[in-house]
């Protein structure tokens, strides 16, 4: 077993680096309406738009080499690059070492939708579909190979439909307090994370988006403001990748 782990462990980090790279440029491409997923071909540099040759485009090492400025225009390159990649490297190392391989491949393709709607979504205030459905097809795959279907699919619908309703209510009551990507967001997660898990990621990401704005009106020395826009979906993502990791020990306390 030891080094079955040894192997997959370091291809994970490998692969996550990879596809970290990749989740970058459609951070960086999905938001805009002058590129796509395909176009432009390479890498460009965001400031001066200048293609990027493979020396400039190597995960994690390349913003090193590069002292994190542009080959080109000597313009830094947001920290988001390196962090994106290494975030996707270790998570995706982690689901090896934890779990076994078809469950790592199914929750590391969670990882990068969430990765991905988590960025996006604290740039542009937005949850982007292509991230939702990658969210979904991991978690659903993942599920699969645990024994969970088809209870999971139930109570994804359940918690969908209730999820809704939160959305319209708090709405009514305040305009744009609650976003419908988000609502998708939890749908898809909780193929994975089943009813009970499900509570346990919005009850994560409650308190986890409670501590971030408390800490970081202290920090800024700012008041507390009840209208101020605070993108839930990497609160969500935190809460969901936690409680699948812990799921087998959450559904344990409700075992008598």
């Amino acid at each position: 077993m030891w080094y079955s782990v040894a192997f997959t462990v370091p291809a994970f980090f490998l692969f996550g680096l990879v596809f970290g790279s990749f989740t970058n440029a459609l951070i960086y491409r999905l938001p805009s309406k002058d590129y796509t997923i395909l176009k432009p071909k390479r890498s460009i540099c965001p400031s001066c738009k200048h293609e990027l040759s493979w020396r400039d485009n190597i995960p994690l090492f390349s913003y090193f080499l590069l002292a994190g400025k542009c080959r080109y225009c000597k313009t830094k390159i947001p920290i988001r690059y390196p962090l994106v990649e290494f975030l996707s490297a270790f998570l995706y190392a982690l689901n090896a070492f934890i779990f076994p391989l078809p469950e790592a491949i199914a929750l590391s393709l969670v990882v990068t939708g969430l990765i991905l709607t988590s960025f996006i979504d604290i740039e542009h205030f937005m949850i982007p579909d292509t991230g939702v459905v990658l969210v979904g097809i991991g978690a659903f795959f993942w599920a699969f190979f645990r024994g969970r279907f088809p209870n999971n699919l139930l109570d994804a619908l359940i918690v969908t439909g209730a999820m809704l309703a939160f959305f319209f209510i708090s709405n009514a009551i305040k305009k744009d307090s609650f976003g419908f990507g988000d609502v998708e967001l939890l749908g898809v997660m909780a193929l994975a994370t089943g009813l009970i898990g499900s509570l346990y990621t919005v009850m994560i990401a409650a308190f986890t988006a409670l501590a971030v704005y408390a800490l970081s009106s202290v920090v800024n020395k700012r008041k507390f403001d009840r209208s101020a826009q605070l993108p839930f979906g990497p609160f969500i993502a935190v809460g969901g990748y936690l409680t699948i990791l812990m799921l087998k020990s959450i559904e344990g306390l409700y075992t008598f």
